[in-house]
């Protein structure tokens, strides 16, 4: 599980990144917990839950980097596995990732709509994904830092070209 620090200029991705590492942490506690016949019903809520709001922040995570890399635009109503399929599309992430990030939205669309049907078979096919979780946000750290090189290293075109500009005006005028 990643530790590292939220580094990078979005603020939404700051507070998305600390939001995953807080609910992996939950999850892998609360998962350690050996269930207990008195707690059964509470632990399953507690594991349903805390994956519910880490595969929310997730596809939080997939969004803000799809817009920030330009892979979809701010007046797109995307749905949350498109942003799955686009970051496969761009060679972001694997096939095989894909379709796991997209089975995440849909254990995240049975929990909200059809709660009643969620079981703990469910739950721990999506606990199994968590190492697959962590590679993913991996991976949405390496976009945002490699975006954030690109950004700086047109800054500083930018700004040498600039620099030219002004020495050619004032030799060209003295």
């Amino acid at each position: 599980m990643p530790h590292g620090t939220c580094l990078f200029r979005s603020t939404a991705c700051q507070s998305i990144l600390c939001d995953i590492r807080h609910y992996q942490e939950d999850a892998e506690s609360i998962f350690r917990r050996k269930e207990r016949f008195d707690q059964d019903r509470r632990d399953f809520y507690a594991r349903t839950m805390v994956l519910f709001a880490l595969t929310n922040r997730l596809m939080d995570l997939a969004r803000e980097v799809s817009l920030i890399r330009g892979y979809i635009s701010s007046e797109e109503q995307v749905k949350n596995k498109v942003f799955f399929k686009r970051l496969h599309d761009h060679g972001v992430i694997s096939w095989e990732m894909r379709q796991q990030m997209i089975d995440l939205v849909n254990f995240r669309n049975q929990v909200s709509h059809h709660f009643y049907e969620v079981t703990r078979d469910d739950i721990e096919k999506v606990w199994q994904t968590m190492p697959v979780c962590s590679e993913f946000v991996s991976i949405m750290e390496q976009e945002l830092a490699s975006h954030d090189r690109v950004k700086k290293g047109m800054v500083i075109i930018a700004g040498t070209a600039l620099i030219l500009l002004v020495l050619v005006l004032l030799w060209y005028f003295s």
